[in-house]
């Protein structure tokens, strides 16, 4: 096969307002041009030409990031990716995929040709290469921990300090304690901070599970009284702070709770178990219809972003690959705003309260606006803060408030519906890590922290601090959350 040709894509060419454009629609950028790469050389001489053009540096993989970290590059250069999807392993062993993936390359041939899993994350069109620097998780991760918990080596262009892109591959067993730090900075220090990584290496990965068993709930917000949501909502977090340690029987389970607003008609649940105890799910139902819950009934429709749901309301038995490719879904591209949050324990009353007010509030009809919440813990938590750049290892929940839609004219009211909500959860100045919460996720990014640095990072913000200074001393990668340069004594 001929070598990819590469190529740059610039305004007037027909592929160019579809190239400027991600997942959120929200971000349009007029980049110089869009630069089209297909081996680690062409992103190599891209980024040396963008440098010595003085041009800003954005690079896509999937085009998911929640801001406009990537899209949002007016007058620069976006480096594009998708052309790098290769999925194999090389002439050392290592699985190796490479920095345009999307998750479902990844799953279907890591699959399809070694029976091997990465515990990576359920939406189809995501890519690898922000999801696995960012410490993506996903419906294996109970069971198996963060995709940067298997990571072994990264492939990336980087420029020095007198301007001159390179092409380095950096191993966590390597001689060097810079490029050690390197491999750390890239287990979870988020995309856009240090360069660009053409290939991830595995040295192992876990088997891929033979099957798996799924289940769906649902409980129609018609007559839910305030009671029956806390009950829901409480159920959910009792049993995950009761059922999330290192080895636990249940970190096979994986499930996600969409408490959808009330113009949905529906409140959501689904849930995953992988492992040889299927009854865990059954027991995991039962907890969920304790106590005053409602009836459950039949979900309809999709998921949130995930795909159509099973038409049935007991578990259900799949192929592992089938089972995933049912949840595996994205959604219509829109415009969106999103918002995170670790949970250390079930949400306090006071917090139930909030979000029943704000899903059920008619001044804001929208059936896309939404508090998702997913299980965390167990295999997540058996490694310790400062191993990577993923401080939050004793979370038994992880939060992604969402809310989409597609006129720019409805972006205010959205706008204020899901801060006026975070606002409500947290205060006027926004989270802070306590008994309750553990900080937010940096690849769901939200531009309106304040205190981001350790929001996301914690303690470890200091040490990206100087892999930054040794691998990007002239701040070349850089959007509005970046790490940034340490500052000179004095």
């Amino acid at each position: 096969m001929a070598a990819y040709p590469g190529g740059r894509v610039e305004p007037g060419d027909p592929r160019y307002a579809t190239l400027v454009r991600g997942f959120n629609l929200r971000w349009v950028g007029q980049p110089q041009h869009v630069e089209l790469c297909g081996t680690a050389e062409q992103v190599r001489a891209a980024v040396q030409s963008a440098v010595d053009d003085d041009r800003r540096i954005t690079v896509r993989g999937g085009g998911h990031c929640y801001e406009d970290f990537v899209s949002g590059n007016d007058g620069g250069v976006i480096i594009d990716l998708t052309a790098m999807h290769d999925v194999g392993r090389d002439e050392h062993g290592l699985y190796c995929i490479e920095g345009g993936c999307t998750l479902w390359n990844v799953y279907w041939n890591l699959y399809r040709l070694y029976g091997v899993a990465l515990p990576a994350g359920s939406c189809y069109s995501v890519g690898a290469g922000g999801h696995i620097i960012g410490g993506g998780y996903g419906l294996l991760a109970r069971l198996h921990g963060l995709t940067v918990d298997w990571l072994y080596a990264v492939e990336v262009v980087h420029v020095d300090a007198d301007g001159q892109a390179k092409i380095t591959t950096v191993r966590r067993d390597s001689h060097d304690p810079d490029e050690r730090d390197l491999l750390w900075g890239h287990q979870g220090g988020g995309g856009g901070n240090f360069g660009v990584v053409t290939k991830f290496l595995f040295r192992e990965l876990p088997q891929a599970p033979r099957e798996a068993h799924l289940l769906t709930l649902a409980w129609d917000w018609k007559g839910l009284r305030e009671h029956h949501f806390a009950t829901i909502v409480r159920n959910y977090g009792e049993f995950l702070a009761a059922h999330s340690d290192v080895g636990s029987p249940y970190s096979g389970l994986f499930a996600l709770l969409h408490l959808f607003q009330r113009a949905n008609g529906q409140i959501t649940l689904a849930a995953q178990y992988v492992g040889d105890e299927p009854q865990r799910l059954d027991e995991f139902k039962a907890a969920m219809l304790a106590g005053d819950c409602p009836a459950a009934t039949v979900p309809k429709g999709r998921l949130a972003h995930h795909g159509a749901a099973p038409p049935t309301i007991s578990p259900r038995r799949l192929p592992w690959l089938y089972a995933t490719q049912l949840l595996d879904g994205s959604g219509a591209n829109q415009r969106g705003k999103y918002k995170s949050a670790y949970m250390l324990e079930p949400f306090p009353d006071e917090q139930i309260a909030t979000m029943y007010r704000a899903l059920s509030e008619p001044s804001h009809p929208n059936p896309q606006a939404l508090v998702q919440v997913d299980s965390y813990g167990c295999q997540v938590n058996a490694v310790a803060p400062d191993d990577t750049p993923v401080p939050q290892r004793s979370s038994i929940m992880k939060l992604q408030y969402q809310t989409y839609w597609t006129d720019p004219a409805d972006d205010d009211v959205n706008l204020a519906w899901i801060n006026g909500l975070y606002e409500q959860m947290y205060g006027a100045d926004g989270p802070v890590p306590d008994a309750v919460m553990d900080g937010c996720y940096v690849n769901y990014p939200d531009a309106d922290l304040v205190d981001w640095q350790y929001l996301y990072y914690k303690d470890d913000y200091e040490r990206l601090q100087r892999v930054k200074q040794r691998w990007d001393p002239r701040n070349v990668f850089h959007h509005r959350q970046s790490i940034g340069l340490p500052e000179a004594p004095g």
